[in-house]
């Protein structure tokens, strides 16, 4: 079906309405309900997927989009909220066709799936869906995994079924865990899946229940279509949700469906950056105190952001993280030593200092691995422990009171 295809068949059965402004009781029968989901984009944000409800709205006389993914670079203060884990997003409706137009526009698929709600059930929904989208109402603190575009459509529609979706989904075994589908959505792009290795903590390795899992939109998607709803208002038995119908494809590869491990990619990454350390350390004493110098300052910038996401911040799946054993503010220790390189050389407490921050990020790693977090930790210890190995080395040659070992 063609894109302008299905939005005539889709506006043409919703328009079986009574006159814009009538007063009677509408017919709840003859309007469908959909649930709308969008595929991936090209923007970092939108490799997720979107999702959202189509209902009819009798003021305006039209289909409204209602979806809870709102949000604006230009509000207030955007970037600090956004750190803090205090985003601000908010649901708005939207016309169907403006919708279906602006995706196409960004490539990204669309597809509809009728929901086979009773007229009370979809009188109660619309009645939901209006009173979040006052403006008293429609703000919400967003979170990536718990409170999302597609955890609120899901919460939306159990609400109006009377838990049927909560009774199915939440004893099911999902696919993976937040931290799988993460490095899966974002392989494509070795820094940002790296990244969210690195600021993931082990609660994002819990295993999924279908419940949690619809966190995702294709997740919800492929979900309601296995929930059954019982014979109600001359309504027999069936399932909730109608198969798939496609309006727009786009013009992109699907999103993957696993992903490998980049502990090659990691390991490689780690060594080219520990070379360059090593080289520059070999130039001198002014050589070795760059290399020391910079490679802990950044430890130490790092950590302190992991530490401050995990203790002052929401973002609650950044906690926990057992990579601030590898990078954590005690690397100020290195920075020092870069100090001392340039004057009377290392002293020997600075350098043990050292040698005992690389034992606790090996040791660290080597735990987060028996623990069951072992890919994410092999991946980031082969990231780290080169440049961590080669500032205790570099430190090392430079000790205090041999001259041998102050070349100049």
């Amino acid at each position: 079906m063609t894109y302008r295809a299905a939005l005539r068949v889709v506006l043409l059965w919703l328009a079986l309405v009574s006159p814009l402004g009538a007063q009677r009781a509408i017919d709840w029968s003859s309007k469908p309900v959909f649930l709308m989901t969008m595929g991936q984009g090209d923007a970092v944000f939108e490799k997720f997927g979107h999702n959202a409800l189509v209902v009819w709205d009798d003021v305006m006389g039209q289909p409204l989009v209602y979806n809870w993914g709102m949000f604006d670079f230009a509000q207030p203060n955007f970037i600090g909220r956004f750190l803090s884990g205090d985003t601000k997003y908010w649901m708005e409706p939207r016309t169907l066709e403006g919708t279906l137009a602006q995706y196409r526009q960004l490539n990204r698929t669309v597809t509809l799936q009728e929901l086979r709600l009773t007229p009370s059930q979809k009188q109660a929904l619309v009645q939901r869906l209006a009173t979040n989208a006052l403006e008293e109402n429609k703000f919400y603190r967003y979170d990536y995994y718990r409170d999302n575009c597609s955890t609120r459509v899901r919460d939306a529609l159990d609400a109006v079924t009377g838990g049927a979706l909560a009774r199915v989904m939440q004893p099911a075994a999902g696919q993976g865990s937040y931290r799988w589908h993460t490095r899966r959505l974002l392989a494509y792009s070795t820094p940002l899946y790296l990244g969210s290795e690195l600021v993931l903590g082990v609660d994002a390795d819990t295993p999924l229940t279908s419940w949690e899992q619809a966190f995702l939109p294709l997740s919800l998607s492929e979900s309601v279509t296995r929930i059954e709803l019982p014979a109600a208002e001359n309504l027999p038995a069936r399932m909730l949700a109608a198969p798939v119908d496609t309006v727009f494809r786009a013009a992109r590869e699907a999103e993957p469906t696993a992903v490998a491990p980049r502990i090659a990619v990691a390991a490689l990454v780690g060594i080219v950056l520990g070379a360059v350390l090593l080289l520059v350390s070999r130039l001198g004493k002014v050589g070795a105190s760059i290399a020391i110098g910079a490679w802990s300052l950044a430890s130490v910038l790092v950590g302190t952001v992991l530490l401050l996401a995990w203790f002052a911040t929401e973002h609650h799946f950044m906690g926990n993280n057992p990579s601030v054993s590898l990078l954590n503010p005690a690397w100020m220790v290195g920075v020092v030593a870069a100090v001392m390189v340039l004057r009377n050389g290392v002293s020997w407490r600075v350098r043990s200092l050292l040698k005992w921050l690389l034992a606790v990020a090996a040791l660290g790693s080597l735990a987060a691995v028996i623990l069951g977090h072992g890919v994410s930790a092999l991946e980031l210890a082969a990231l780290v422990l080169p440049g961590h190995a080669v500032v205790v080395y570099a430190a090392d040659r430079f000790r205090r009171g041999d001259p041998a070992t102050l070349p100049r």
